[in-house]
């Protein structure tokens, strides 16, 4: 099996079996919600109606809530979580099929763990569009454009992303992941007015995903090892393209293309590129720290050189460097 589809099935693997502890819970009547308030025993529920908030609107007050919000919108004034946890440190909770608009943030699981949410949009916020504070959890099939800081927060670590939209947010940028092995698939992020993609911890996966014109870096992997940008594009953003330190990082089938800054940029040891393009970047193609492995490293058009070396030796193979 190669490097690449071992990686999108560790992101998939890690998506179905964090759904299934969600699915795996009893069955439950359903109770139906027309008005703003706490959710407060475990089970389903399911909004009958648009909803209008000042402050915070739906409090989730137990583990074992969901939430189908049935194609309905939770609109606020600007102020309080539109869905919030209220500081309950619970371990499981499913929130689906909504929109959440005009809130200071739009979904706010500041405690919690192990959540599901599917097929949301937590848009125009004032401050942030989804903030997940605990470990675990998978979010797909969700949007979050044009809140005020940022798209999607994860606090912890062990997140599975997949088909998420997070762009026009703002100078925190469109996705933030603070914790290690948090994987981001098949995704779009662009136009945010910091890092497209940033993490600060060691083992974060980005997946066949889209990371343009952003005001930092596209993807930014920073302070800890072994990190992975995997069949993505990364383009046109005001900085570096991919940009991953310390040591044991990883591009492959990557397009790092356009950039103001480097097209890749790898620090520390044993760093590897292999089947990837950068061309037209501003900075290098590529600075890699070595020792480690450059194979199928094509470079073409990169005003500030082909590709730059710093420590030990590289080996190098395959590679057309222009």
């Amino acid at each position: 099996m190669s490097l690449e589809r071992g990686f999108r099935g560790y992101a998939l693997a890690t998506l179905g079996a964090l759904a299934m502890l969600i699915a795996a819970s009893p069955a439950r009547a359903d109770t139906a919600v027309s008005a703003c308030g706490t959710l407060s025993a475990a089970g389903n529920y399911f909004l009958t109606t648009n909803l209008n908030a000042t402050g915070t609107c739906i409090v989730i007050g137990s583990e074992g809530v969901s939430l189908d919000m049935k194609n309905h919108t939770i609109t606020g004034n600007g102020t309080g979580d539109g869905i919030s946890d209220g500081g309950g440190n619970f371990e499981s909770g499913a929130i689906a099929n909504g929109k959440i608009r005009n809130f200071n943030t739009g979904i706010g699981l500041d405690t919690s763990c192990c959540v599901v949410i599917r097929n949301v949009d937590s848009s125009n916020n004032t401050d942030t569009g989804v903030l997940v504070g605990r470990c675990c959890g998978v979010m797909d099939s969700v949007t979050a454009n044009s809140n005020g800081t940022v798209g999607i927060m994860a606090a912890e670590c062990c997140y599975a992303l997949n088909n998420i939209q997070a762009n026009n947010n703002g100078t925190g940028g469109g996705i933030v992941a603070t914790g290690c092995c948090t994987a981001i698939a098949n995704s779009t992020v662009s136009n945010n007015g910091g890092d497209g993609i940033f993490g600060n911890d060691c083992c974060n996966f980005v997946i066949n995903s889209k990371v343009q014109q952003n005001a930092g870096d596209g993807v930014d992997l920073t302070t800890s090892c072994c990190n992975f940008v995997v069949g993505s594009t990364v383009a046109l953003n005001t900085a570096d393209g991919v940009h991953l330190t310390n040591n044991e990082n990883l591009v492959t089938g990557t397009n790092a293309s356009g950039n103001a800054g480097n097209g890749i940029f790898l620090s520390g040891t044993d760093n590897q590129i292999t089947r990837s393009v950068a061309s037209g970047n501003q900075g290098a193609g590529a600075q890699v720290g070595c020792p480690g492995a450059i194979t199928g490293l094509t470079t073409k058009n990169n005003t500030g050189g082909k590709l730059t070396t710093s420590g030990g030796t590289c080996t190098q193979l395959n590679n057309k460097l222009n």
